[in-house]
């Protein structure tokens, strides 16, 4: 496994916390065509870190500046025949960690009252459906799996007209690159005070112990459940918020859920 350093870093008290309004960086964690096929190395990273076994996985369209993935791209038709429609799964725990605790605040809920007040930002989100559908169709074609007419114009993550899942917006800006998806740039602005593209997150962010995860526990296919995506991992505080913690004498946790 790859030895990272660990991150000290912490957000300075006097910036303020990016929220989803705040003009979305330029972040770039894309991977070049020429190294996004994976590795028998990057599947082992990624079980551990889902925390059980990956299949079908035939890219990794985002990594950290380290190597490891960040993001793993799924056939579109499973190996057991099963039609998938969520092409970009966000599978760092750091990044899965922070996005969750976006969906708690309530930021889905203010999404979707902005795309039914601002016709501009739906028409660029409509337009990331869009893109999302031909990344999908462009990747089963790399992996020889072909058309899939059961997800004909489906898409992920509540796209074209809602927001139903943030993982799956990030999952998406990170494998296309900013301008693709407003939405998913916004949340990785947010996210900004745990997890930034320039940095590696990865010691401590998951089991590096031992074999690699083996028993596979979903039901319906190898990217498994939403319940069973999310892992506790460590990720960064800010002095202030790690400050509150100590004074409560309890420990700052972030709903892990992954809810792809």
């Amino acid at each position: 496994m790859d030895e990272n350093r660990v991150d000290q870093n912490r957000a300075d008290e006097s910036t303020p916390v990016q929220t989803a309004q705040t003009p979305a960086p330029r972040h770039r964690a894309s991977t070049p065509e020429a190294s996004r096929l994976p590795s028998p190395h990057d599947l082992e990273v990624l079980s551990r870190q889902l925390g059980r076994p990956v299949r079908d996985v035939v890219e990794i369209p985002a990594r950290c500046v380290c190597g490891n993935p960040l993001v793993a791209a799924t056939s579109p038709r499973l190996s057991n025949g099963t039609p998938f429609p969520t092409t970009f799964y966000l599978t760092h725990p750091v990044i899965t960690s922070a996005v969750s605790r976006l969906e708690a605040a309530g930021l889905m809920n203010e999404m979707n009252d902005r795309l039914a007040a601002d016709a501009g930002l739906a028409a660029r989100y409509r337009g990331a459906h869009e893109a999302y559908l031909a990344s999908r169709a462009e990747i089963g074609a790399r992996s020889g799996i072909g058309a899939v007419p059961e997800i004909d114009g489906v898409s992920a993550g509540g796209m074209p007209a809602r927001v139903k899942c943030l993982h799956v917006l990030v999952g998406h800006s990170l494998a296309a690159g900013p301008g693709v998806n407003p939405l998913g740039d916004e949340s990785i602005a947010a996210i900004a005070e745990w997890w930034t593209v320039d940095r590696c997150y990865c010691v401590g962010a998951w089991d590096t112990g031992g074999e690699a995860p083996s028993r596979d526990l979903s039901r319906h296919g190898p990217q498994g459940l939403p319940e069973i995506v999310g892992r506790p991992a460590p990720v960064r505080k800010s002095r202030a918020a790690a400050g509150t913690a100590d004074t409560a004498g309890t420990a700052d946790t972030a709903d892990a859920g992954e809810s792809q």
